[in-house]
């Protein structure tokens, strides 16, 4: 019973507010059924470049706080106790 129901669920598709289920055998199928690799994997990927030369700008002006941050720490050093 549940089969049949999986069964009429996969013939009708999914609604239009929800995802398919990955199964391994549906993504197989989208492998082979895929145009380029290049553009699956670069779907995420921004063209705009202000917002690109911002993140990178965001991204080294974090990394440069953090290492101000983490040598700006006064460095302990011991007093020997005569």
């Amino acid at each position: 019973m549940e089969q049949e129901k999986i069964e009429k669920l996969a013939r009708k598709g999914p609604s239009p507010g929800e995802q398919a289920p990955s199964t391994p055998s549906s993504a197989a199928s989208d492998v082979k059924a895929g145009g380029c690799p290049a553009e699956s994997s670069s779907a995420g990927v921004s063209t705009d470049k202000n917002r690109n030369y911002a993140v990178l700008a965001g991204t080294i002006a974090g990394l440069s706080a953090l290492g101000w941050y983490l040598l700006s720490k006064p460095k302990k050093v011991e007093e020997t106790v005569d």
